[in-house]
């Protein structure tokens, strides 16, 4: 018979799975980074000890107290590796050929807002747009839909709560010019500063509940690493990256390194 030395406390605190990373110059511009492996946190601190000749040690509070996401990139978006590294780069994106697209359908439920199914390649808001609704009449902006750029560049489109001309859960059809990019630069080189990144690791179980790590302030530790592997090779291009978390004094003391949410262990 085996012998138990304890019991499961909450078992909703065993965790499983990997985590999405996000990261952004604030918590509202967090671009999610995609496809990763090896993502890891870790904290570390120094304790300030004193030493004195006739007591014990005492623990008088902690130096050099950090926080550090890692993970090994697998999409190498030019893009958000400019985001990552913080600002000592130019992104130069440039632009194709514009592409007009005729009736694309878009369900519009409630006043939730929708990505149409292509962007600028410059993040703006697409041209020419026209909205029917599924009867095939004419919308008006504003008064039956609504429409924007999300923080990911993408262009949504929304119902208005009051429209006459498009019913909740209503299809309806979107015409509009976009303008990919046919290809970007990244360069480097003279810039010195590195401006820290808020960084978000994101583990969601299956009941939707997260148990989530912000990362107020951030700066990149890596230069790019870009080993490839042979033609032959089943492995993709990993980019290490390492972001380090220092302490933020525009915030609360107690509040100024990092955050641990967790909806799935209470």
């Amino acid at each position: 018979m085996v012998n138990y030395q304890t019991t499961t406390q909450k078992v909703n605190s065993i965790r499983f799975g990997s985590a999405k990373i996000e990261v952004g110059e604030d918590v509202a511009s967090l671009v999610n980074l995609g496809t990763a492996q090896n993502i890891e946190f870790t904290e570390e601190f120094t304790p300030i000890v004193l030493k004195p000749d006739n007591a014990p040690e005492i623990t008088v509070g902690v130096r050099e107290h950090y926080a550090t996401a890692r993970f090994d990139l697998w999409e190498v978006d030019l893009s958000n590796l400019n985001l990552i590294r913080g600002g000592i780069d130019t992104y130069t994106p440039i632009a194709g050929d514009p592409v007009t697209v005729t009736d694309e359908p878009v369900k519009l439920t409630g006043t939730k807002m929708v990505r149409l199914a292509n962007k600028n390649g410059d993040g703006s808001e697409p041209t020419s747009i026209v909205v029917k609704g599924s009867d095939g009449g004419e919308t008006v902006r504003n008064t039956d839909y609504v429409l924007g750029v999300d923080a990911a560049g993408w262009p949504v489109i929304g119902r208005v709560a009051t429209s006459s001309n498009i019913a909740d859960g209503d299809t309806v059809k979107v015409t509009y010019t976009y303008t990919p990019n046919a290809s970007a630069k990244l360069s480097t080189g003279g810039k010195n500063i590195i401006n820290p990144r808020v960084v978000r690791l994101t583990n969601t179980n299956a009941a939707g509940k997260k148990f989530q790590i912000t990362i107020y302030a951030a700066k990149n530790q890596k230069g790019i690493e870009l080993k490839l592997p042979g033609d032959d090779s089943e492995d993709p291009v990993a980019v290490p990256i390492e972001l380090k978390g220092i302490i933020d004094p525009t915030r609360t003391a107690g509040d100024q390194l990092f955050e641990i949410l967790d909806e799935q262990g209470v």
